[in-house]
């Protein structure tokens, strides 16, 4: 590139960026905790949570211990520690073929959560290593608000079963269902982290 087209980039850039203002660092990855599961809600989904809450911080996303994430407005990303970034940049590119998909629509938080743990261990026990959970983007919530993408976003970010199973996740390419549906990268059924 030639020094005068960077100095027209950098012109531009700076430009585009006159009078924007960064974000405070408590602003950039806030997703609203799910509430607590009606009494009487299955058992395996409350050892979920629980187990979720172990490994979380105060920030369930940024505060991982399994995982380095990052979300940008609608859309998230994020890697197991250890794991190449070229393995991510695949998995947003859409260079692997989905081999199993979760629709969720319509369906309540702990049923939701029940059926993405039952979904990825069932995925994981067949050999199936990239999947598709659509979660919706909440435009039909009560709120307008998403309840399903912050709930699957948090699970993928902090739970036990996650931190085992998953290499990476990352929100879906439009034709996949854009910021509706996040695609997730199993590890092979024989690795697991300790």
């Amino acid at each position: 590139m030639s020094k005068r087209a960077s100095d027209d980039d950098t012109h531009a850039f700076a430009e585009a960026m006159r009078g924007a203002k960064p974000l405070s660092p408590d602003a950039r990855a806030r997703v609203p905790l799910p509430p607590e599961p009606a009494r009487g809600a299955r058992a395996r989904v409350a050892r979920a949570r629980t187990e979720s809450r172990a490994l979380s911080s105060a920030d369930p996303l940024t505060g991982s211990a399994a995982f380095e994430v990052e979300t940008f407005g609608d859309a998230i990303e994020g890697r197991a520690v250890g794991i190449d970034a070229k393995l991510l940049r695949r998995l947003k590119a859409g260079e692997l073929r989905v081999e199993a998909r979760l629709d969720l629509h319509g369906q309540a938080r702990d049923r939701a959560l029940a059926a993405l743990e039952r979904f990825v261990e069932s995925a994981r026990e067949q050999d199936k290593r990239c999947l598709l959970v659509i979660h919706g983007r909440g435009a039909h919530s009560a709120d307008d608000a998403p309840v399903l993408k912050p709930l699957v976003w948090r699970w993928l970010a902090a739970s036990a079963l996650a931190a085992r199973a998953v290499m990476a996740f990352a929100s879906a390419r439009a034709a996949q269902g854009g910021d509706g549906a996040t695609l997730v990268l199993l590890r092979k059924a024989g690795r697991s982290r300790p």
